[in-house]
C-alpha cells in the first residue's frame, strides 16, 4: 500500500513538473500536446506498477496538472493582462485534456501486469528519468531561449539588408518607388534567406513571418514604400527592429498615426 501512495505522489508530481517548461516566458514554444504524452506515461507506469488503480492515478493526474499550472503562474507570472485573465480557462481546460488521456491510458493499461522482477525495475527507471524531464527543461530553456533569438537576430539582419537592397533596385527597374508592389521585381532581386512563395504573395501591404520576426513593406499612393520588421512577440523571439523607406533613411521602427508611413529613428 505505502508502494501505491508514492507512485500516487510520483505520477501527480511528474504531471505538475511536466507543465512547468510550458509556463516559463520566453519559453521553447513546445507543442501543446507534449505534455500530454508525458502525463500518459506517467499514469500508464503508475496503473501498471500498481496492478490496475486507474482511477487514482486520473485524479493524480489531473491535480498535478492543476498544481504546476498554477504554481508555474506564480513563478512566471503571465506577461499580458490578457493572459493573466484566462489562466483559469486555460487551466480547466488542461485538467479536462489531462483527465481525458489518463482515462483512455488508464482504462487501456489496467489490462497489462507485469509481474517478472526486471521488467518492474526497467518500468521504475523509466518512471524516474520521465520525472526529470520537466526538470531538466526548466534548466535548458534560457540558454537554448538565448540561441533561438541570437539566430533569429542574424537572420533578419541579413533578411532586411536584402530586401531593402531588393526594394532599391526594384524602384530603378520600375521607374519609381511607387512601383516596386507591382510585379514580380522585389523577389526577383531579393537574396537574402529563404522567404517562401506565400511570403512573397502576402509582404506587400501585410506582414509575413519568419523566424520570430514580422516583415512587411508598404507602397504610398504620393510615391515611395516603407519597409518594417519587428520581433512577432517581442524579446520572446528578437531584440532588433528595422524600418527603411525611399529615401535610404533607416530606423528602428515605424511611426504609428502617420501617413504616408514614416520611419521613427532609433534610440
Amino acid at each position: 500500500m505505502r508502494r501505491n501512495w508514492v507512485l500516487f505522489f510520483f505520477v501527480a508530481a511528474g504531471s505538475a513538473l511536466s507543465w512547468l517548461p510550458d509556463s516559463m516566458w520566453p519559453n521553447l514554444d513546445l507543442p501543446g500536446w507534449s505534455e500530454l504524452i508525458l502525463i500518459a506515461v506517467f499514469s500508464a507506469f503508475g496503473t501498471i506498477l500498481s496492478g490496475g488503480l486507474w482511477f487514482r492515478f486520473l485524479i493524480s493526474s489531473v491535480t498535478g496538472t492543476i498544481v504546476g499550472l498554477w504554481g508555474g503562474s506564480l513563478i512566471w507570472p503571465p506577461v499580458d493582462p490578457e493572459g493573466a485573465a484566462f489562466l483559469p480557462l486555460a487551466i480547466i481546460v488542461a485538467a479536462s485534456l489531462t483527465a481525458a488521456v489518463s482515462l483512455i491510458v488508464g482504462l487501456a493499461a489496467r489490462r497489462l501486469s507485469v509481474t517478472n522482477r526486471s521488467a518492474r525495475c526497467f518500468i521504475w527507471i523509466a518512471f524516474g528519468l520521465c520525472l526529470l524531464i520537466g526538470p531538466t527543461l526548466v534548466v535548458l530553456t534560457p540558454p537554448l531561449v538565448a540561441r533561438r533569438i541570437a539566430r533569429n537576430d542574424r537572420l533578419v539582419a541579413s533578411r532586411f539588408a536584402s530586401l531593402k537592397s531588393a526594394a532599391e533596385r526594384a524602384a530603378v527597374e520600375n521607374g519609381g518607388p511607387d512601383k516596386i508592389c507591382d510585379g514580380a521585381a522585389l523577389e526577383r532581386n531579393y537574396s537574402g534567406p529563404l522567404l517562401s512563395g506565400s511570403d512573397w504573395k502576402y509582404i506587400r501591404g501585410n506582414y509575413v513571418r519568419e523566424d520570430g520576426y514580422m516583415l512587411g513593406i508598404w507602397c504610398h499612393q504620393q510615391g515611395g514604400y516603407t519597409i518594417d520588421v519587428a520581433p512577432y512577440r517581442g524579446k520572446a523571439d528578437g531584440t532588433k527592429g528595422f524600418c527603411a523607406d525611399e529615401s535610404g533613411h533607416v530606423g528602428c521602427g515605424m511611426k504609428l498615426g502617420q501617413y504616408p508611413v514614416v520611419c521613427a529613428p532609433c534610440g
